[in-house]
């Protein structure tokens, strides 16, 4: 039986990401919620790869099995690796949820007419 009580031999990977903390998988289990996706949270992700990730977390919309987007931490920052695009980095999970909803755009409402709208004309 393997001695745990021992530091693992120098040759022994250690994970490139971190487990959560509880508050931070309550935040992001309310935020999912909120937001009407699913919240999937993997153990060991990548080990087949040969990129460990101690624990992920994956969001799927309720309808579709492909992952939106996974998110995981290491000591030093928070990561979001969406289906199609770049790796981003934030200082906290608060962060990292806040850059997943879309901006809102911006309303005009001063909009005046001057005259009549462009008429499009037939095309000969």
């Amino acid at each position: 039986m393997r001695d745990l009580t021992k530091r693992p031999a120098s040759d022994a990977r250690l994970p490139k990401g971190l487990a959560f903390e509880i508050a931070d998988l309550v935040l992001v289990k309310s935020w999912a919620e909120l937001h009407d996706f699913r919240m999937t949270v993997r153990l060991d992700h990548g080990a087949a790869v040969d990129e460990d990730y101690e624990e992920v977390v994956t969001f799927r919309t309720k309808t579709s099995p492909l992952y939106r987007s996974v998110l995981w931490r290491n000591a030093m920052a928070v990561f979001i690796q969406p289906l199609v695009g770049k790796v981003k980095q934030y200082g906290s999970v608060a962060e990292a949820l806040d850059s997943l909803l879309p901006k809102s755009s911006v309303v005009l409402t001063d909009i005046v007419i001057n005259g009549a709208w462009p008429v499009q004309r037939p095309v000969p």
